[in-house]
């Protein structure tokens, strides 16, 4: 009889690089730990039939691949497989990343030493479509201050350079953070919400290989072409994840101030002006890269803006930040 606790893997897959996709298969088929399943979500079930090819590289564990008929979008089809989920604990999982033949067996270890934990985090390396490493270590921070509560509440919100990918959590906890919100990323959502269930934490060992490619999802600036599409879909889409919050996290008192940052924020997009500006600068401190900015949108003519979202997206590629 197998004692070892029940580790639901949940991947979702949309039109995947073939070799990309076989090498994460691989190294999930690879690990040592001995009660895993693995969930496949196809959200391009009409352009991608993954039966035949998931069947060739996953061999040693056992899965089901499932999809409702049409693309639901990363986050969504996330909620799909959590809602599916059966083991005491979930891993999500991309379609292009590998993993280390650990990983799962020291992060359950990790999870079964600290019950206080609700969500937890590994560390890992950044790669390149050739495999290449172009970054050694992931975290920002030392473990000291990224395990700071009052840092993830402060960065959880307005920066989500966490990965779903290397995130592990138990089952009831993905499940209970349920639905999951359009306006972000799932594991921006569930990182958030683990902090209402007990402890986020970061684990020192580095488990798998994390791939920065021109099609990874990206939600840096998504849809954004000209700077009416920054007003309405960067600033609406805040006001209304900030409107889920209210219903859903308990603790979202504490950033009302960023509450009133998105009011003015709108206020100067919609009225640039003296008294706007100096209604900005007031708060410049709350988001100080994102204020700047904006502070000068009105100011840059839409070929320089272009040229500016062009480099902010590499930029930001670079770190693996979304």
């Amino acid at each position: 009889m197998n004692n070892l606790p029940k580790v639901t893997v949940a991947m979702a897959v949309y039109k995947p690089d073939l070799d990309f996709f076989r090498q994460q298969l691989e190294s999930i088929n690879e690990q040592d730990y001995g009660n895993i399943n693995l969930l496949v979500w196809n959200d391009s079930p009409c352009e991608f039939k993954c039966e035949k090819f998931v069947s060739q590289h996953i061999t040693k564990i056992p899965y089901r691949i499932m999809d409702n008929g049409k693309n639901n979008g990363v986050t969504q089809a996330f909620a799909n497989l959590t809602k599916a989920a059966d083991g005491k604990y979930i891993a999500y999982c991309d379609q292009d990343d590998i993993w280390m033949n650990k990983k799962i067996s020291l992060t359950v270890d990790f999870l079964e030493k600290h019950p206080e934990c609700s969500c937890c985090h590994c560390e890992c390396q950044l790669i390149d479509d050739y495999d290449r490493i172009i970054k050694e270590h992931y975290y920002p921070a030392s473990l000291e201050i990224v395990n700071n509560i009052k840092y993830q509440k402060n960065t959880f919100l307005v920066k989500n350079w966490n990965i779903g990918c290397a995130m592990m959590m138990p089952t009831s906890v993905a499940k209970a953070a349920l639905p999951f919100p359009d306006m972000v990323f799932h594991d921006q959502w569930l990182e958030m919400f683990a902090l209402t269930k007990g402890n986020f934490c970061y684990m020192r060992e580095s488990l798998l290989q994390h791939r920065i490619h021109g099609t990874n999802n990206s939600q840096t600036l998504h849809g954004v072409e000209k700077k009416s599409d920054y007003y309405r879909l960067k600033l609406e889409k805040e006001k209304n994840f900030f409107a889920f919050l209210k219903e859903h996290l308990v603790y979202w008192k504490e950033y009302q101030k960023v509450e009133m940052c998105i009011s003015v924020r709108e206020n100067y997009a919609q009225h640039p002006g003296i008294w706007t500006f100096f209604q900005m600068c007031r708060f410049i401190r709350v988001r100080p890269g994102v204020m700047l900015f904006e502070l000068l949108m009105p100011l840059i003519p839409e070929w320089m803006f272009s040229k500016i979202l062009n480099i902010v997206r590499q930029e930001v590629r670079k770190f693996g930040i979304r």
